[in-house]
């Protein structure tokens, strides 16, 4: 059977629960359009009749974004399938729109921007690839912001719709940041038996009435590892978020890791929680040595996972590196499907269109991300047998007879304008290189078909 990355975007979307057979073959063409060029806008992407039935698709009140994604979140667990441990990142990115015409049902920002917050529940390979396989859960949150706790239930909401798709607790570790260190979040993975690595936020007191960072701070470093830190822009979003991601140059830091077990009793605010403590490993990471004028990193991290080798600490560690793989996602979303200049005029229709990119924005990431783990890895792994064959034929420079995934993506990005000596290339560029080969596919497609007497007829797209 051919893996599903081997059938193409098509896979993702075919057989959707939409109500209407009509709607799921239309969602489909939809897609294999909007895939071939995922940054263009939809009057540039779509013919006319196209771009009709695809605004009243997305407007039509019996589709909605849950149906567009179930086939990709079971072409997903199909991929998970195959290891014997996955890593389900989750995240949140606040989608905003700028102020061109009213958007109902979004939250108005500063600067007269519209916004909603989207929450993704990632699933990436835990063998040390990092390869994403798909989402597994997305939901969609106006305001972004709320004093009351109604918004910060999106973690354990996700916790329990993956566990609800029959997934084994010891086949997927729960990977989050520090928004996630709620006390009800860490009890109900406790009473499903869950796996996870969360960033902790709070210092916490605990049972022997100490408190959790200054308990950590005496522990005895353990292993040592060298880690590449990629140069970060000050965070825009006030001044909580640039205290807690401040700008940075890029550099190699030399981390210290040291590891705790400890009691946390239940705070007076988890009022839904069951158990009056919790029993938790602790991993530590610090840069005891940071560049002068650099904030130190520091992570710690709460963990159901055992803490007994140093083996088992650089493991906790390294999951909760592959974490970046999730915002790398968001930035496909947002830069290589242009999801943030999409005209649409509601909640109902953007959260379809977002549905929509979902699956191909994974495809892209997809495409990057090996790019970066795993660069000497065979082509075939990311592109179908024709979209090689075509891209062979289009690239600017010979491919080798056996080309790796690097040699294919910086073909991509190479048909997209991207030049070598540049670095890596970004979504945009990619996104552009990957629309023109989708393009030459569909054009070599065409030509194959008509020699071989199998052209399909026209297709009604009303």
């Amino acid at each position: 059977m051919l893996d599903p990355v081997q059938q193409g975007i098509a896979a993702e979307f075919r057989g959707a629960s939409l109500g209407d057979p009509r709607r799921s073959d239309r969602l489909v063409r939809l897609a294999e359009s909007m895939s071939h060029k995922p940054d263009a806008s939809f009057p540039k992407a779509l013919v006319t009749a196209e771009l009709e039935a695809a605004y009243r698709f997305f407007n039509n009140v019996g589709v909605k974004p849950a149906g567009i994604l179930e086939p990709h979140v079971c072409r997903t667990l199909d991929r998970m399938s195959a290891e014997a441990v996955t890593l389900v990142v989750h995240d949140s990115s606040i989608i905003s729109f700028n102020s061109e015409g009213y958007r109902e049902g979004l939250t108005l920002s500063r600067g007269e921007k519209q916004q909603f917050l989207l929450h993704c529940s990632l699933a990436v390979a835990g063998d040390g690839s990092r390869k994403p396989h798909g989402v597994l859960a997305a939901s969609y949150h106006v305001p972004v912001r709320t004093a009351d706790k109604l918004l910060q239930d999106r973690w354990a909401d996700h916790v329990r719709d993956v566990h609800a798709l029959g997934l084994a607790a010891a086949s997927v570790v729960h990977v989050m940041d520090r928004e996630a260190d709620d006390y009800e979040v860490l009890d109900l993975l406790s009473g499903l038996n869950g796996r996870f690595v969360i960033r902790v936020q709070h210092n916490r007191k605990l049972a022997n009435d100490g408190r959790l960072r200054e308990t950590l701070g005496r522990a005895q470093a353990r292993a040592e590892r060298l880690v590449p830190l990629s140069r970060r822009s000050a965070a825009s979003s006030g001044p909580k978020q640039r205290s807690i991601h401040p700008a940075r140059e890029g550099r190699t830091a030399r981390l210290a890791i040291s590891s705790a077990s400890l009691v946390v009793p239940r705070p007076r605010t988890a009022v839904h929680a069951l158990s009056e403590a919790l029993a938790l490993n602790v991993v530590r990471v610090w840069e005891p040595d940071p560049p002068e004028g650099e904030t130190p990193v520091e992570w710690l991290l709460y963990t159901s996972e055992p803490i007994e080798t140093i083996e088992d600490i650089l493991r906790v560690v390294d999951w909760y590196r592959a974490r970046w793989t999730i915002e790398e996602y968001f930035k496909a979303l947002k830069s290589g499907c242009a999801l943030e200049k999409r005209q649409l005029g509601d909640l109902h229709a953007l959260t379809n269109a977002l549905a929509l990119f979902i699956p191909i924005a994974w495809q892209l990431l997809l495409l990057k991300s090996q790019a970066r783990e795993r660069p000497a890895a065979p082509a075939c792994d990311v592109l179908t047998a024709d979209e090689l064959q075509v891209l062979r034929a289009a690239a600017r420079k010979p491919l080798p007879d056996q080309p790796t995934i690097q040699d294919a993506v910086l073909a991509i990005a190479a048909l997209g304008g991207h030049l070598k000596h540049n670095g890596a290339p970004g979504w945009q560029t990619l996104a552009s290189g990957y629309e023109k080969l989708r393009l030459l596919l569909a054009g070599w497609n065409l030509r194959h078909n008509a020699e071989a007497g199998t052209l399909a007829p026209a297709r009604d797209q009303s």
